[in-house]
């Protein structure tokens, strides 16, 4: 976290000619909507996409007066001209110009940040920026307002100016790998075999702020050499599997004697009731109908947790 949050102010201090410091952020897990209906006020909304290996978005939240002094100051504007913008908050045409580029170039910045730290390939792009209010924010979040993240938030110090906020939502599923630490401490690892990576980043991303770890396998190869190698405390396996359908696989689990203990739920979505009784009958211990929301799938899995440690977050 530190290293990132190091990164960002040298080259955001490079690319605006002054000082730029973002404070060691507070962490918590919260929705877009929240912060919003929280929080009075007019804002400035930065949309980064991800792309490659990851997927969602990064949503970079600065008060207006913040993105008035940000734009101004890349359009060479004297101090005594920005502090009457923010006094009146007008982003005018101008400094919006100013503001987009920095955001495009920020955007650029958190790219640069996370393929020096990742492994698998990754891309980030700026998709949108905006204004952004309590009366305008659900037309503009659509979907995203009531999605969950990761929120950064900080102060805002650049040179010259007071002091303002600055708040940066991550999608929770990426945000332990994107900062190498636990938002919650794991407790029990869940085998999550899918062949859809849709499916399973769904499951990811609800498991993400709980004692579940998610190892995922997409057939039933990849499924026995991670059970050979790894300590599995739970088994999600999708019924409708190419090549070997999961009534199959589970059947072998539960005669190989160092995996026939470990708990088994079936997962599909349209099951017949022949389907959930040879489920059943192979050795799983419950049937979890798709789609499902996050309650759904913690209702059916907390029973098998390993009993949890401290929770701890960053």
């Amino acid at each position: 976290m530190d290293s990132t949050i190091t990164k960002l102010n040298a080259d955001c201090t490079s690319l605006l000619g002054r000082n730029f410091g973002i404070s060691k952020p507070d962490c918590a897990i919260s929705t877009l909507g929240d912060f919003i209906e929280n929080n009075d006020g007019n804002y400035f909304l930065i949309n980064s996409e991800i792309e490659e290996s990851y997927h969602g978005n990064i949503y970079t939240i600065l008060q207006l007066t913040d993105a008035i002094k940000i734009g101004s100051i890349l359009l060479g504007s004297d101090e005594n001209e920005i502090k009457e913008k923010i006094e009146m908050e007008d982003l005018d045409a101008d400094c919006t110009d100013g503001v987009t580029e920095f955001s495009g170039q920020f955007s650029g910045i958190i790219d640069s940040v996370l393929r020096n730290k990742l492994l698998k390939p990754v891309h980030v792009k700026l998709s949108s920026c905006t204004t952004i209010n309590k009366d305008n924010a659900k037309e503009i979040l659509q979907d995203m307002f009531s999605n969950e993240y990761l929120n950064l938030s900080s102060l805002l110090l650049i040179k010259g100016f007071d002091t303002g906020k600055y708040n940066m939502f991550f999608p929770i599923e990426s945000a332990e790998e994107f900062f190498g630490e636990t938002i919650h401490e794991k407790t029990t690892n869940v085998l999550v075999t899918d062949d859809s990576i849709t499916n399973i980043r769904t499951i990811r991303k609800y498991l993400t702020n709980t004692p579940f770890r998610v190892i995922d396998t997409r057939n039933a190869k990849e499924t026995f050499t991670i059970l050979q190698k790894e300590k599995i405390h739970l088994i999600l396996l999708k019924l409708n599997l190419p090549i070997q359908n999961g009534i199959e696989i589970c059947k072998n689990i539960k005669k190989t004697p160092y995996t026939r203990g470990i708990p088994l739920v079936m997962v599909s979505d349209k099951p017949t009731q022949d389907d959930v009784i040879k489920s059943l009958e192979s050795g799983a211990r419950d049937f979890l109908v798709s789609p499902f929301n996050k309650e759904r799938l913690l209702q059916k899995i907390d029973k098998f947790k390993v009993k949890e440690k401290q929770a701890t977050l960053f």
